[in-house]
């Protein structure tokens, strides 16, 4: 396992709490009559725009995430029928399956995910409801159009805005430290239906460490677009739904402003964005896709609106 691996695992799993809740919500009208929220957007202090400003290539809030299983994973708590349950036994998930679905849980997966085999209540997850089977793949292909998306998109927000920006030729992940996290407490309206694991949770960003920036940014602040997840499901049970979901998918960026010569947080946003196609089960790959562009005019829009306002 590589250094790089082993560093990003760590950021994921400190992970800290805090309870921070800030944020205006838009509502939709309904996927199988009730209300859903199509875009959520927590935003940090109001800032005007920099007079200098550098922009960062797009990172995965958990990076790790695309060598655990490159080949994807398929979990299932029990045999589908029962005459599977009479042939051999299921073999058990190797650690970096079990690490890739602890990765799925915590809603930090790119990629795409298929449910199958009904639902069941799973005594290792607190008796909650999740889908029999479950299968993670393509997380690369994913990250990679996530990333593209992130960072065409920002450009192109920025420029039409007349902002005044220069991008920054690499990564800046090593400069990184992993935002705050919190449960949400407390029922959410979407409870039981919706196309994410519960518990839902914020970001609260940190400072970053000036010294570990690349070279050359000679901006006095820097933009970084953090993907939290970014993923398409056909329907069934997430972790926590009792209700089930039809197929979709979301999309999560926490865009945070960093002062270059301090690392400290300038200001931030936190946008989550989601689809769902009510009444439909069963897309093949290229509805997926269909799915992951209603996410993203959605994520566009709110950018527009709220990127360094």
């Amino acid at each position: 396992m590589s250094a790089v691996l082993t560093r990003r695992s760590l950021l994921t799993r400190s992970l800290a709490l805090v309870s921070v809740l800030v944020g205006t919500v838009a509502l939709t009208p309904a996927c199988a009559g009730a209300h859903r929220y199509d875009i959520v957007t927590l935003s940090g202090p109001p800032r005007g725009e920099p007079a200098s400003l550098a922009v960062a290539p797009a990172v995965l809030l958990d990076a790790g995430q695309i060598d655990l299983a490159p080949d994807g994973a398929v979990y299932r708590s029990r045999p589908f029928t029962p005459e599977q349950e009479h042939g051999p036994p299921l073999p058990p998930p190797t650690p970096q399956q079990k690490a890739l679905l602890n990765v799925f849980y915590a809603n930090l997966f790119v990629g795409k995910i298929w449910h199958g085999g009904g639902y069941e209540l799973l005594p290792e997850v607190g008796n909650q409801v999740r889908s029999l089977g479950i299968s993670l793949s393509l997380q690369r292909p994913y990250a990679e159009q996530a990333q593209q998306w992130t960072d065409d998109t920002i450009a192109a927000v920025l420029t039409e805005r007349g902002a005044s920006w220069t991008p920054v030729g690499s990564s800046i992940e090593a400069a990184l430290a992993p935002p705050r996290r919190t449960s949400v407490r407390g029922t959410q309206a979407l409870d039981g239906e919706d196309n994410q694991n519960l518990p839902n949770f914020t970001l609260i960003p940190t400072a970053l460490d000036p010294a570990a920036l690349p070279k050359g940014i000679t901006a006095d602040q820097i933009l970084v677009p953090i993907i939290v997840h970014y993923f398409a499901h056909n329907g069934g049970w997430f972790l926590g739904q009792a209700d089930g979901c039809p197929a979709g998918a979301r999309f999560r960026i926490l865009w945070v402003l960093y002062d270059v010569a301090s690392g400290r947080v300038v200001t931030w946003g936190d946008i989550s964005t989601r689809y769902v196609e009510p009444y439909f089960y069963t897309p093949n790959d290229v509805q997926l896709q269909d799915y992951l562009i209603q996410a993203e005019t959605r994520m566009r829009s709110a950018l527009s609106k709220s990127l360094l306002r």
